[in-house]
């Protein structure tokens, strides 16, 4: 279920409950597809929205950099952004987990134990 969402300027950074705590994902605005390789799981909320704030505001001033466009506000929202999430992230010793790492934890485990006999 989505929780909420911050959105970039070509991308949608969503906040979604998660069986093992809230993921965030990338989401493309244009096509509305989900990018596999951009996911985070992390413990606690607070945390999951700010890395979603903070990634969007990462976005918004790679495309100003792009677009040579120079916005004071831009620079100062990626400083905030990342502000907020390294306290909210070292308060709650949430750094969060990469989707890869739980999809490939979860497939191994599915595998099953190989046994092995000396």
């Amino acid at each position: 279920m989505l929780l909420v969402a911050s959105e970039g300027r070509h991308w949608r950074y969503e906040v979604c409950e998660h069986v093992d705590g809230y993921l965030v994902q990338m989401r493309d605005l244009e096509t509305g597809d989900l990018d596999e390789d951009f996911t985070t799981i992390f413990r606690t909320l607070p945390v999951a929205f700010a890395y979603a704030e903070m990634s969007a505001a990462y976005e918004r001033y790679a495309a100003s950099e792009m677009e040579i466009v120079k916005d004071d506000q831009i620079e100062i929202d990626v400083e905030e952004t990342e502000r907020h999430f390294i306290d909210l992230s070292d308060r709650l010793h949430d750094n969060g987990i990469n989707g890869v790492v739980i999809q490939t934890w979860n497939r191994e485990s599915q595998i099953g134990a190989a046994r092995m006999l000396h």
